[in-house]
């Protein structure tokens, strides 16, 4: 039967063993399994994931795109409701002395449990949950098994698998090695990048230098309690169910509570910006000085208001990682016989979490793409057409993404003000332009944002970057003029909670007027400082070879979306 003539909702007849093999059966290798028996009931699945239990990972908390994606597509709101926690937002510290207590920090966050649903994940957790329900939707798991060659082809491509992770004492049955063929291979192997690397098409973008660190922490005291304490004003929506941000000048850390009593605590930062000092008080010639674990919790012991949370605390023995740059790309996203979901095709930065809507993003539009060419809707020329649409979409969107809500955003991380008026503007113009259309057009979530060439994306985005831009240009004026933190102490902005539709005008408006404050502040100072440079700030001082290279030895790991 050719492509053309095909009108069966069942999968087209086939040489292959598999009409699609899944790498990766984490969150997004699952979803993409299940929605695909889901949408083709008679589809020959496979699922290859190389361990025999999922570790810990961070991408734990969903914004509202994501949390639609789970509870609504993939049909996970119970689980959620059972398993995780609701997220309570974002909430943000600062402090403008070392020594600060939290009780004279400058909060920021919302003052209402927000209306639209968002949660924080035990990734471990919900990874196990999501490949049990590829399984019971028919899909075959093999598990843990791993790919050892990869013959891309069209429309038969080759896999040899051999044994996975997992083979000591008490690990399930191993597979010895086969061969198996597919029409589809579906890339959702995370950092791994499986397919991109064979292919050649994985890209570092390193006009943005961030890394991360990250450890689970036991025995962190409980955030509302210690507000309490310091006599800060009851809210209702919880303070230790949001994702805290503890941030400085050129970082950021977040707090995040798990259902099981852990906290999820890192730290990211722009190394053009930040240096990470040397445990043990060393000064800053012995930054290399120590282990980079080290390092990472002195740090945090000496963060104010995160320091009180973490007097009685431990980190979780073995759970400290790391990853040295965060930001990469594939050059394309799919190809005839093969697409990468979620990680597996790009990833930005953690703040404002956007790896888990890229995941559900990229997911539903793989899924519409490849079950089409399965059931035969797409002849030859509609397939390539589907192909370059497709990856047209997600390379606009990275590229637009980065540009509008992450280059230079750093700069603003350590003065309150910048920050609050970034966190309003961003999150009322992502509800009205991601969130709303969701809700009210479920398909919607198969376009990328930004990822359409139409005049909405178009405005979006380049209102999106004049207001980044802006805001740099202030802060850099502020860095030479004085007043960079000038509300770093005692403010307190119980913002507007968004909602969908005119729900977020609120939240617009409030950060459209701190905007303009914060313009005619530069405006009426600019004839004094008529010398300030307005030019990016230059790198901090070269590091060590020595501190470059312990940094690289670090253990590292996938990371998708924390904040």
């Amino acid at each position: 039967m050719s492509l053309s003539h095909a009108t069966s909702a069942d999968p087209l007849p086939s040489p292959t063993d598999y009409d699609v093999v899944v790498l990766g059966g984490a969150l997004a290798g699952a979803a993409t399994a299940l929605l695909l028996r889901r949408e083709l009931p008679a589809a020959r699945v496979l699922v290859v994931e190389r361990q025999e239990r999922f570790g810990r990972k961070v991408g734990e908390a969903t914004v509202e795109t994501s949390a639609y994606f789970l509870e609504q597509l993939l049909g996970q709101a119970e689980l959620l409701a059972r398993e995780h926690l609701p997220k309570h937002g974002l909430r943000y510290w600062f402090s403008d002395r070392p020594e600060q207590p939290l009780g004279e920090m400058t909060e920021i966050g919302p003052a209402r449990t927000p209306p639209v649903p968002s949660y924080q994940l035990d990734r471990s957790r919900l990874d196990e949950s999501m490949l049990d329900a590829a399984r019971a939707a028919g899909c075959e798991v093999a598990r843990p098994a791993k790919v050892v060659a990869h013959e891309p082809g069209w429309p038969v491509s080759r896999l040899r698998l051999g044994a996975g992770q997992g083979t000591g004492q008490g690990a399930g049955p191993q597979h010895d090695e086969r061969e198996v063929t597919t029409r589809w291979v579906i890339d959702a192997s995370g950092r791994q990048t499986f397919v991109a690397r064979r292919l050649g098409l994985l890209q570092s973008v390193d006009d943005v230098r961030t890394t991360a660190l990250w450890s689970r922490w036991r025995g962190v005291a409980d955030v509302d309690d210690a507000a309490t304490t310091a006599g800060l004003r009851p809210v209702e929506a919880l303070r230790r169910n949001a994702t805290n941000h503890y941030c400085g000048y050129g970082w950021w850390c977040w707090v995040i509570p798990l259902a099981g009593g852990d906290t999820s605590i890192g730290l990211v930062y722009d190394r053009d910006l930040f240096e990470l000092p040397a445990a043990g008080g060393r000064g800053a010639g012995e930054a290399e000085a120590g282990s980079l674990a080290e390092r990472y919790r002195a740090f945090l012991a000496a963060v104010p208001g995160l320091r009180e949370l973490l007097a009685g605390a431990e980190p979780v023995p073995g759970d400290f990682l790391s990853y040295r740059h965060l930001p990469y790309r594939s050059t394309r996203y799919a190809d005839r016989g093969w697409a990468l979901v979620g990680d597996a095709g790009s990833f930005i930065d953690p703040y404002y979490s956007p790896g888990l809507d890229h995941l559900a993003m990229s997911v539903t539009a793989t899924v519409n793409l490849v079950a089409a060419d399965l059931a035969g809707r797409l002849d030859g020329a509609a397939l390539e057409a589907a192909v370059g649409a497709h990856n047209d979409r997600f390379s606009r969107s990275y590229e637009r993404w980065l540009q509008a809500l992450y280059r230079d955003k750093y700069e603003l991380m350590g003065d309150a003000e910048l920050t609050a008026c970034a966190y309003l503007l961003d999150t009322a113009l992502y509800y009205f332009g991601i969130v709303t259309p969701v809700y009210r057009l479920p398909e919607s979530i198969a376009n990328p944002s930004f990822g359409l060439r139409n005049r909405g994306s178009e405005a979006a985005f380049h209102l999106l970057d004049f207001l980044r831009r802006r805001l740099v240009r202030v802060a850099r004026f502020r860095r030479g003029a004085g007043g960079y933190g000038r509300r770093n102490a005692g403010w307190r902005l119980y913002g507007p909670t968004p909602s969908l539709g005119l729900g977020a005008l609120p939240m617009l408006l409030a950060g459209l007027r701190l905007w303009l404050r914060l313009e005619v502040g530069v405006l009426l100072r600019r004839p004094l400082h008529r010398n300030v440079d307005l030019s990016r700030p230059a790198p901090i001082r070269p590091r060590s070879a020595a501190a470059e290279a312990a940094e690289a030895a670090e253990p590292a790991t996938a990371l998708a979306d924390p904040a």
